[in-house]
């Protein structure tokens, strides 16, 4: 039987030689995080059709605050996203009530849209993507990192 205290020590040594590593390159981080496109093969990926992150309004006073607006396209449907510092809201292209997940590295938050094809929820840690039950199949966005 081992002692809980050499146990501890163990422990602890192997935290503080952690500690001392450097930071994993951020190409090994994308590589990474990318291959989570390939859990569900089944489903179809979302092509990215617009970001709201790269427009720039002329002559409009504020930017609108910290909203996030993305537009995706899959199955001849629309997923239009938008994302808030408190909430993510999902539209749906022609509007169906269809149950979907709002995923995030540690967690799948289920859901539903309503009759009209939207869905408010508190906003997710990032990186987030949205699965989509469509009664054509399965959809999947591309992760939303920022």
């Amino acid at each position: 039987m081992s002692d809980p205290q050499d146990e501890l020590a163990t422990v602890m040594a192997l935290s503080r030689a952690f500690d001392q590593l450097p930071p994993v390159p951020t190409h090994l981080t994308e590589a990474a995080e990318s291959a989570f496109d390939f859990i569900d093969v089944d489903s179809v990926l979302a092509e990215l059709l617009t970001d709201s992150g790269g427009t720039e309004l002329v002559g409009v006073r504020g930017n609108g605050g910290d909203r996030r607006s993305f537009r995706f396209g899959a199955l001849d449907s629309i997923i239009r996203v938008h994302l808030t510092g408190s909430s993510v809201m999902l539209m749906l292209e022609p509007p169906l009530s269809v149950a979907c997940r709002i995923v995030t590295r540690i967690d799948a938050v289920a859901a539903r849209t309503d009759d009209l094809g939207e869905l408010i929820a508190d906003a997710p840690e990032l990186p987030v993507r949205i699965e989509i039950d469509l009664p054509s199949g399965a959809v999947r966005t591309p992760w939303i990192i920022g």
